[in-house]
């Protein structure tokens, strides 16, 4: 087993070798290579800093770490850690983050970050005994468009304009809880090209507005005003952003348990939950 970079892995290369760590994963996951490309901007991914695992003279196992500022600390961002079945039992985890860490560090890292699936106990066991800690717990949503369900409350006074021009600091007026790293603003802002931002108006004032991934018809953000919740402007607005994406499905990834409302509202539009995932954080 040696160690490099993936920065000369191909995405094409690197597309197959994430689809054949994940075919067994549970939901399995397939990508496409413009899927891998998007991800990788918006996590912020730096192949440079992400290590990878060559068996037989084939990659086998990677991490793809993202650099950006998290919580006032330069952080790494695991948005995928996978091994192919024939090179795992050998530690491959472990040693990946043995072998990038020395260069994290000289890119001022200070700390490791990532989600993992609440039942994948193993990975959960390898992450905890390198150091990671949980300080978030996350609700997963994937519903068909088409299944749905709608209350009859539409609003009358609210118009609704998709807009290019992201305007934070009155959104995040808008949070009950921040969003994790792959939603997070500076996410966005990376992966802009490929989102849909709506906003809800009333009166020439935004007073919700949502975000959802064209190609996957992933809802990376959806916020409302708390004087205009129960209005029916979160439906309206999540009826905006199924209209605007092409997917048959939409989901809603990473809901911090304690956005109550927000999980509240998923859940009244008969949205069916997966397996959650912890956020997990290592002080390195």
């Amino acid at each position: 087993m040696t160690f490099a970079f993936a920065e000369t892995l191909p995405v094409d290369r690197l597309c197959t070798l994430f689809n054949a760590a994940f075919a067994d994963y549970v939901p399995p996951m397939v990508l496409m290579p413009a899927i891998l490309e998007m991800k990788l901007r918006r996590d912020g991914t730096h192949l440079a800093v992400s290590p990878l695992a060559v068996y037989q003279n084939e990659p086998a196992g990677f991490i793809l770490n993202g650099i950006g500022i998290w919580q006032g600390q330069t952080t790494a961002y695991n948005g995928g850690t996978g091994v192919v079945p024939e090179a795992r039992g050998k530690a491959l985890t472990q040693r990946l983050y043995a072998f990038c860490l020395p260069m994290l560090k000289e890119h001022g890292v200070t700390q490791c970050l990532l989600e993992v699936i609440q039942e994948n106990t193993r990975a959960l066991g390898i992450y905890e005994r390198l150091g990671f800690e949980v300080p978030r717990t996350f609700h997963v949503f994937r519903h068909s468009k088409a299944d749905l369900h709608w209350h009859s409350h539409a609003p009358q006074e609210v118009s609704f304009h998709q807009v290019t021009f992201l305007k934070w600091p009155l959104y995040q007026t808008f949070w009950d809880v921040e969003p994790s790293w792959q939603h997070h603003t500076a996410a966005i802002d990376r992966s802009a090209a490929y989102v849909q931002v709506v906003e809800a108006h009333v009166l020439g004032e935004c007073v919700g507005y949502g975000i959802v991934y064209l190609t996957t018809g992933a809802i990376a953000q959806l916020a409302v005003a708390p004087a205009w919740r129960r209005k029916g402007v979160g439906q309206a607005l999540l009826q905006q952003l199924v209209s605007v994406t092409p997917s048959p499905v939409v989901s809603v990834i990473n809901v911090d348990e304690r956005g109550e409302s927000l999980l509240t509202f998923l859940r009244g539009r008969k949205m069916p939950e997966l397996p959650g995932q912890f956020e997990m954080l290592w002080q390195v």
